[in-house]
């Protein structure tokens, strides 16, 4: 599978072992454009083109997973891509060209284009007029053929199946990367080193090293360990390991929320609001579930976990706390302790007459920090209005996560 990132967060020592593909390597115009690039070129979809190196690169990794996408699909996998220039138009029309069905008219049942009609007010050509309204025409595109793509080296996959398992260290002159690959390792590793950082999608550390100057001469990462991914679902609830990408919580959440009664996914339809707006694509397939114990005050997830009464797994003293005010707060009696890592998270199902509601306040609709967050779950009497449990927590107000305790207990009984 396909996943872009942004080269900026990608550690170095992360890639061992994979297939990096960049703008470079997919075409050029000393040797033949890829389908992408030639669309967006001839679609006019570039300017400045300070920008087109990531939107092509987005657009190519939808296509190696999904060569007849769906516009939702293609929304979203541009969603972490900006453009000062074009206003996105011309770059969403070339890269609508490999979907199935695109624009608001194909979506009706008689097929009739709004254009033919005169619906968008354009003017209509007079009779005998050989002008042609349309920028470009598709007969003239390269075909897009998923058999001439890059191919994963197969040296690599040799090179993987040979391998033992056993801790990666790569050492350099100031720091030291430190890949366990069982939890026992992790565990050790942890203990030998409590203050080094555990990083897997580098969304926090990576941010601190570069603007704030942060240095961490040993840096541990977990990324080969299986048990970090689990996904295991019982009648009370869903376990998600704490290795996995919120692209991949998305993904889970999407899955369970169409098997299950609402009345049991309220607290997962709200974080999958938030997922769906935090961040674009390439930072959701880095960043990872475990990223919650940072407990920035700013996270849009943190104060749904927490109104949700998740429950955090820890590895070192086989212990489960709960994701409360406490944690989020980093009160001694509830925080982490050094040498502890997290292995997952279990968000229960809600029950009859709970609902729970997420919100978020930002400069931009997506790929902007909030200035103001919101989880809030409310649960009524049976077969009526009273209110008999009220959490409501707020992120971005203050120093840490914070609850509306004195709000919540007046409005109980009410």
């Amino acid at each position: 599978r396909h996943h872009p990132v942004n080269a900026c967060l990608t550690p170095i020592c992360s890639l061992y072992g994979t297939a990096v593909t960049t703008v470079e390597g997919i075409g050029s115009t000393t040797t033949r454009l890829h389908p992408v690039q030639e669309r967006i070129a001839k679609c006019h979809g570039t300017q400045c083109g300070f920008c087109t190196p990531g939107m092509v690169m987005s657009m190519y990794a939808l296509l190696r997973n999904h060569p007849e996408p769906t516009l939702d699909q293609l929304t979203d996998a541009l969603g972490g891509n900006l453009c000062r220039c074009t206003g996105y138009r011309p770059i969403i029309d070339a890269c609508k060209t490999f979907c199935k069905a695109s624009g608001c008219c194909q979506s009706r049942e008689n097929g009739a284009c709004c254009l033919n009609q005169g619906i968008n007010g354009l003017a209509e050509l007079p009779e005998g007029d050989e002008t042609s309204p349309e920028l470009y025409s598709e007969e003239e595109f390269l075909p897009l053929d998923p058999t001439q793509e890059l191919i994963f080296p197969p040296e690599l996959m040799i090179m993987a199946e040979k391998q033992q398992l056993k801790t990666r260290v790569f050492r350099g002159d100031r720091m030291t990367w430190i890949s366990p690959v069982t939890l026992k390792e992790l565990v050790e590793v942890k203990f030998k080193h409590p203050q080094a950082p555990i990083v897997m999608g580098n969304t926090s550390v990576g941010p601190a090293v570069k603007f704030k100057g942060v240095f961490h001469p040993i840096i541990i990462s977990p990324d080969r360990i299986e048990e970090l991914c689990v996904i295991s679902q019982d009648r009370d609830g869903l376990t998600l390991g704490a290795g996995l990408s919120l692209d991949q919580v998305k993904d889970i959440l999407v899955a369970v929320v169409q098997k299950l009664p609402e009345e049991k996914t309220q607290t997962y339809r709200a974080l999958l609001k938030h997922l769906r707006t935090l961040a674009g694509s390439q930072i959701r397939n880095m960043a990872v579930w475990g990223h919650i114990v940072s407990r920035h005050l700013d996270s849009d997830l943190n104060p749904l976990l927490a109104v949700g009464n998740c429950t955090l797994h820890l590895l070192s003293t086989e212990r489960q706390i709960p994701l409360s005010e406490q944690f989020l707060r980093k009160c001694p009696d509830a925080d982490l302790k050094p040498q502890e890592v997290l292995v997952s998270v279990t968000i229960p199902c809600s029950r009859k007459w709970e609902f729970v509601s997420a919100f978020r306040q930002a400069q931009r609709h997506q790929n902007a920090l909030a200035i103001v967050n919101s989880g809030m779950r409310v649960l009524f009497r049976e077969g009526g209005d009273i209110i008999k449990e009220l959490s409501i927590l707020y992120g971005g107000v203050g120093a840490t996560t914070i609850g509306a305790k004195n709000s919540c207990q007046k409005l109980i009984g009410r």
